[in-house]
This record gives C-alpha cells, structure tokens and sequence, in this order.
C-alpha cells in the first residue's frame, strides 16, 4: 500500500510539473503590468520646475518608476523626453505616460484625463507650438493618422517616442523652434 502511495504521489507531482512555470509566469505577468496612468491633482507638482502641474498649458508627462507608487510628474512633454535622456536620472521606468491630443481642438488646452503610453505614441516635432515652459514641443498623439492630420495643417515631422532626438530636446531654447501655438 505504501509503495503504491508514493508511486501514485510521484505520478501526480511529474503531471503537475508542466503547470507550475505556467503559474509562475502568469503572475509574473500581472505583476509587470504597467499600472494606469493617474490623474493629475492639485499636489502633482513638475519635476523640473516645482510648479504645480495645472500652472502650465500645454500637454503633459508621467513617469511611473519601479519600486515607487506616485509618478514622477513633468509640466511639458518637452521635459518627460528630457527625463529619459539625461543619464543622472532613473531609467527603471514601469510607464511611460504623455497627454493624448488626438481629441484635443486646442494643444494648450488638452484633456488631461487622455493619456497615451509614450513609448507607442506618435509625435509631431518642429510644429511651432510651444510648450508648458515655452520651449518647443513635441506634440503627443496616441494614433498616427491623427498626427499626421495635425502636422498636415500645422507644419511639422511625425516621428516615433525613439525618433525625437536629444538634439531636439537638450538643444538650448535659442536654437530650437518656440513659436506660439498654432
């Protein structure tokens, strides 16, 4: 009896076993998934300039690091791209949040509850529209049709998150276009 135990016991263990990497991976899943984007209150403050986010029009940013619960905020997107550029600052980043303009009639005015992962989000660079700090910026739009639309009617370059250079974003404000909205 106790022999047919154990063998029964090891059969169901040597079953079982093709199962459990599963298991594991889908929980590892779940706990890699990038959490939501927040909505921005009046205590979310920009990481640059220690303002309060609602102080600046203009399209936003968000950075959720790993081991941190509170993005890390970013008055223009201008600055979130900085922030992925300069190598004294975290790249553990769990999301990547801009605000989306594809619903936007106005770029100073976006909806700041609209928030597209920036990493999938297409830009349109060199519009003229100036920014939350008044330097030129990067217009975020989570549909490509809708940036290429924008940038038809507004002038500008449609690129991708890794498209948008350093050049474009570390350049002093003097060599960069700061034109007004369009």
């Amino acid at each position: 009896m106790r022999k047919s135990l154990s063998s029964s016991l090891a059969a169901f263990l040597l079953a079982a076993l093709p199962l459990l990497p599963l298991t594991g991976c889908k929980e590892d899943e779940a706990a890699s998934a990038p959490p939501p984007p927040r909505a921005i209150t009046a205590e979310a403050v920009g990481h640059y300039c220690g303002m309060t986010m609602l102080d600046h029009p203009g399209p936003k940013g968000q950075i959720v690091l790993k081991g941190r619960d509170r993005p890390v905020w970013f008055s223009s997107v201008r600055d979130t791209f900085a922030y992925t550029m300069l190598p004294e600052e975290s790249h553990d980043y769990r999301a990547i949040y801009v605000t989306d303009l594809e619903a936007a009639t106005d770029p100073a005015h976006p909806d700041l509850a609209r928030w597209t992962e920036a990493r999938t989000a297409w830009f349109v660079v060199g519009s003229g529209f100036a920014g939350g700090m008044g330097d030129a910026e990067p217009l975020p739009f989570a549909g490509e049709a809708a940036a290429r639309a924008f940038a038809a009617s507004h002038g500008g370059t449609v690129k991708r998150f890794e498209e948008v250079t350093d050049d474009y974003i570390l350049a002093p404000p003097a060599e960069t276009d700061t034109g007004s909205a369009p």
